[in-house]
């Protein structure tokens, strides 16, 4: 049977085609938004927990550079040719060893000469104080006058200071004839040597080499003032820090070193306090120039509320908040946190002992006030893998 298509059909066609859709889409939205209603008003689980309390030690990060406890220019103390050298380039030289030596030839002359002045003065003192002697005794008699007596006493004056002042002469030309040998000042290792033998060296020529000891050897570094001030509330006054340096390889030095200076402020370029830690270095590996990564660990453990950084939202530049849950339903408490210790943030403020903050599930908490449902971690796990297969 052929069914006749009227203009009007073909309307009425049209028209289905198009209304059936939208009356379906709408039914269906509402009959969906009704069950999801229901299911949204059923409180979702979630798993609660109290900060928790841990106890650590301590630690702050920096990089340092090795430094020698000395590092002495050595230089000449008297003018003169550099007639040798005791030495190679990058010995380990021990303090009092010769370096070098100044031709000493005039020096020893002046010392000679100055040691002549002083027998010179010392026979004539001798003889001042014979005459000095003669006119007491003859003064006592009366066969001499009072200034003539006088006379002797001030001459037995005069010659002892001229004793005295050439005595002082013969001392400064021997300190100077010293200074024609040159020693090191300390144990250490030398460095380059800059003036070389056959040079005229007075006190202005500068470094003719430097010795830098070895052991032992500074760490010096800067502490970031939140840092500075942690560890001085766990420690008495840094003196019981311990200090680590590890080198670029990874490897930790065997020895731990000592803090023997703080800074008295803060340094304003950079916001940090300058410190310095010294280190045994017997075995040389600490070498003056390097840089290291410096920690420092408390003496003593720390209390700390933390939290699981995993419940945590937000960031560090709009802060952090958790969820926690009070008489069924959601709180949101903003906290201020610090450090990590093993993925828990260490809470400054914000949160009570007593809170009990949502450390999982806290996806299905949305808004203030929703309400949740407590439970055990196991039965949340097992709905949760249930609700996977």
């Amino acid at each position: 049977m052929k069914i006749k298509m009227t203009r009007k059909r073909l309307a009425i066609l049209v028209l289905l085609i198009i209304i059936v859709p939208i009356i379906y889409n709408k039914v269906s939205g509402a009959v969906m938004g009704y069950f999801m209603k229901i299911a949204m008003s059923k409180p979702k689980e979630v798993v609660v927990s109290p900060p928790v309390n841990q106890e650590v030690y301590l630690t702050a990060e920096s990089t340092g550079r090795v430094e020698a406890k000395y590092s002495i220019d050595v230089i000449a103390r008297v003018s003169g040719f550099l007639l040798k050298k005791y030495f190679k380039e990058g010995d380990f030289v021990h303090k009092g060893q010769t370096l070098f030596q100044i031709d000493p030839r005039e020096f020893q002359l002046e010392v000679n000469n100055s040691k002549a002045t002083v027998d010179q003065y010392s026979a004539l003192l001798k003889n001042a104080q014979q005459e000095l002697d003669r006119a007491n005794a003859l003064i006592k008699e009366d066969l001499i006058s009072r200034s003539d007596v006088d006379q002797s006493f001030a001459t037995r004056n005069q010659n002892s200071a001229l004793l005295d002042a050439a005595k002082q002469r013969l001392e400064l030309a021997k300190v100077n004839l010293s200074y024609t040998s040159i020693k090191s000042p300390v144990d250490g290792r030398i460095g380059k040597l800059n003036i070389t033998e056959g040079n005229y060296v007075t006190a202005n020529s500068g470094s003719l080499v430097n010795v830098s000891s070895v052991d032992p050897v500074y760490v010096s570094f800067s502490l970031k003032s939140d840092d500075f001030v942690k560890l001085l509330k766990s420690s008495d006054k840094f003196k019981d820090v311990k200090v680590k340096v590890q080198f670029d390889s990874g490897q930790w030095y065997d020895q731990d070193g000592k803090i023997d200076f703080v800074d008295n402020k803060i340094d304003q370029n950079s916001g940090s306090i300058p410190m310095r830690a010294t280190f045994d270095n017997k075995k040389g590996l600490l070498i003056p120039g390097d840089y290291m990564k410096v920690t420092l660990v408390s003496p003593k453990k720390v209390s700390f509320m933390t939290v699981p950084q995993s419940c945590t939202k937000g960031d560090a530049m709009s802060g952090y908040y958790v969820w926690t849950v009070v008489d069924g339903k959601s709180v949101r408490k903003d906290i201020k946190v610090s450090d990590d210790i093993d993925n828990n943030w260490i809470v400054e403020s914000g949160l009570n002992k007593n809170d009990q903050v949502v450390v999982t599930g806290i996806q299905n908490v949305t808004t203030e006030g929703q309400k949740v449902k407590i439970t055990d971690v196991d039965t949340y796990n097992k709905k949760q893998n249930e609700g996977k297969k």
